[in-house]
């Protein structure tokens, strides 16, 4: 009895508390909900101490539970907890809309009825295949969107008659871009879907040119991979600029006359198409297009090459470069006349031109000898590396042929070439030493000489001395002139005394002229007298002294070689001198190493031996003969 009390107290507190103390409210809310056309739909609504009764309204609408069409996703739901409702075959026209869940008060004097926020259902629609529109008008397929560089497009992309609005994206090639803003409106006609319009503010640079901007829309009711794109080109308007190809260091370095070949190209890089051209020095050229070419090169190539375009919107600044075509050097002038007269002691310019890329060195060479016709350079000596020769107080050492070498390097090559030859000849009277000696031996023929420069040639030459005058040429007695001998342009005349005694020596005067003047010259004549007998008896012992050691050294010598190479002995026969024969054996060779101290003092064997012999016999027998000394007086000097 008391257990019953106990249980009834307690399932009559369990029933008190909650009608006097819980309140109902929602435990999950409907939320935003997307359908295919014709699936079914879960709208969930589920509430904590449920009082009152369930019911969902559409729109502000009621909604009836109809079976087959909206059901309560559980029988005994709305009895307990859980108001949720199924959509059966949601339709775009029926179901799409905002659905609310309501539960009544518990009592009606309880203020708890139950209101959740609106829940969209939405009944899916595939918008329309995006589209790209500017300044209001709709870009078709092929065609582009033109803007200056350097300005801004406002660009939108409609996705329209979807539901839910889609989400739009924009792209330039595979770059994506920032929309300014995207909204989403109901279509006035078919308040049911949605147009998605997104903005975007596009600003137009030169590297944007031709490149491929898309409009990309998401949608969920969209085919695998779920979005459509729409595409348009950029058009981006720019003056233009140029730039040379083909012009790299190396190539325009190695330009050579003759052997290269030069192909550039003028790019122009602008928007419309611009017109290009080519300038050089300033002056328009004609080339084929925007290629200039020039083969084979040559010297009149070269200058300062420009290239230009131009289109609507401006021309472009001149891209300049210049052209240095290489070329060897060639004298083009020398002078000032290939022959030139110069008085003695005057100043003389000879200059020398020639072209030459790089520009060509010069170096000048002199040949005296008028007579050298060859022209090669071994026959002249350098002079001068300037352009022009002058040269100070000529006189007749600087007459004869001048040559011009111009040079230049091309490459690591050196090139030259040489001028004609230019002739200089020196005029002016007859020019020499004014004073000489001379030497000569009593008994002997004398030589007098002395040597003159003159241009012209003299015409009259005479020897004075004492009272006498002997003309050139000319013989008198004992004394005979010659006829000069001429070696460059200078003359030497040459007095003649037979038997010259110790009265011949005095001074003697040549006297020369010709068309410019006239000039004497002194040679003094010393005499010196001959060896007397008695000096050449002193000396001829001595003379046979010597002899006799250096017929010692001989034998030595050969007595050394004996042993060396362990050889026959020599045999001497020394009956008579004048018979005196030494055999050697048929394999015996005497070298000048092997008697050095020999042929310093008495001559080596090849001279007593005779000519036609050398430093090295052949075998056989070597006669060696007495040398006889003869003292005879020395020639005249």
């Amino acid at each position: 009895m008391g257990n019953m009390k106990f249980f009834c107290f307690w399932k009559f507190l369990f029933l008190f508390v909650p009608t006097i103390d819980a309140v109902q409210r929602f435990v999950e809310l409907p939320t935003y909900t997307e359908v295919n056309p014709g699936e079914d739909a879960l709208l969930k609504c589920r509430i904590s101490d449920k009082k009152g009764v369930c019911s969902w309204q559409k729109d502000n609408k009621p909604v009836g539970i109809y079976r087959g069409k909206y059901e309560w996703a559980n029988e005994d739901s709305p009895m307990g907890g859980d108001c949720s409702l199924w959509v059966r075959a949601a339709t775009l026209q029926l179901d799409d809309g905002q659905w609310q869940c309501q539960v009544t008060a518990s009592n009606y004097d309880v203020q708890d009825a139950l209101s959740s926020p609106p829940a969209a259902l939405a009944v899916r629609v595939p918008p329309q295949t995006p589209r790209i529109l500017y300044n209001g008008s709709h870009i078709m397929p092929g065609q582009n969107i033109t803007v200056p560089a350097g300005g801004r497009a406002t660009v939108v992309c409609e996705a329209r008659y979807g539901n839910p609005p889609a989400y739009i994206e924009w792209y330039l090639e595979k770059e994506r871009l920032t929309a300014w803003s995207q909204t989403n409106s109901s279509e006035v006609e078919r308040p049911r879907v949605w147009a998605a319009r997104s903005v975007l503010e596009l600003g137009a640079t030169r590297s944007a040119h031709g490149r491929q901007l898309s409009c990309r829309a998401h949608h969920p009711s969209y085919p695998s991979p779920y979005y459509r794109d729409s595409y348009t080109m950029l058009d981006v308007t720019f003056p233009p600029e140029v730039s040379i190809i083909g012009a790299d260091a190396s190539s325009l370095a190695s330009l050579e006359e003759g052997s290269s070949a030069l192909t550039l190209e003028c790019r122009a890089d602008g928007n419309p198409s611009p017109y290009v051209w080519w300038t050089k020095d300033g002056q328009v050229i004609g080339t084929n297009g925007p290629k200039l070419i020039r083969a084979p090169i040559s010297r009149n190539d070269s200058g300062i090459y420009g290239c230009q375009a131009r289109n609507s919107l401006g021309t472009s600044d001149s891209v300049k470069i210049e052209i240095d075509v290489k070329f060897p050097p060639r004298v083009t002038w020398v002078g000032p006349d290939t022959v030139v007269e110069a008085n003695l002691f005057s100043e003389v310019t000879l200059e020398c031109k020639a072209d030459g890329n790089p520009s060509p060195s010069y170096q000048w060479y002199h040949n005296p000898n008028l007579s050298a016709l060859s022209g090669h350079l071994e026959d002249g000596y350098p002079i001068s590396s300037t352009p022009q020769l002058l040269l100070h107080n000529v006189s007749y050492t600087q007459h004869g042929r001048y040559t011009c070498i111009a040079s230049n390097h091309i490459g690591l090559e050196e090139r030259s070439h040489q001028s004609e030859a230019i002739t200089l000849n020196v005029l002016g009277p007859p020019v020499g030493e004014p004073m000489t000696t001379a030497h000569a031996w009593s008994g002997t023929e004398g030589r007098v000489q002395a040597s003159v420069c003159a241009d012209p040639p003299p015409r009259r030459a005479a020897w004075l001395w004492g009272s006498l005058r002997l003309d050139v040429p000319s013989h008198v007695g004992r004394y005979k002139t010659l006829e000069p001998t001429n070696i460059n342009g200078c003359y030497r005349y040459t007095l003649l005394i037979s038997s010259t005694s110790l009265s011949d020596a005095r001074v003697y005067v040549l006297h020369v002229e010709n068309e410019r003047g006239f000039s004497s010259h002194s040679v003094a004549l010393t005499v010196h007298e001959n060896f007397s007998l008695t000096e050449t008896a002193h000396v001829a012992p001595l003379i046979a002294a010597a002899l006799l050691i250096a017929a010692l050294l001989v034998i030595v010598l050969c007595l050394i070689v004996r042993c060396k190479r362990r050889r026959e002995s020599v045999e001497y026969k020394t009956d008579d001198l004048d018979s005196e024969k030494t055999v050697l054996p048929a394999d015996a060779v005497y070298s000048p190493r092997d008697q050095p101290r020999a042929s310093a003092r008495v001559g080596t064997v090849a001279e007593r031996a005779g000519p036609g012999t050398g430093a090295r016999y052949s075998p056989g027998a070597l006669q060696v003969r007495r040398a006889a000394v003869v003292l005879q007086p020395p020639t005249t000097v």
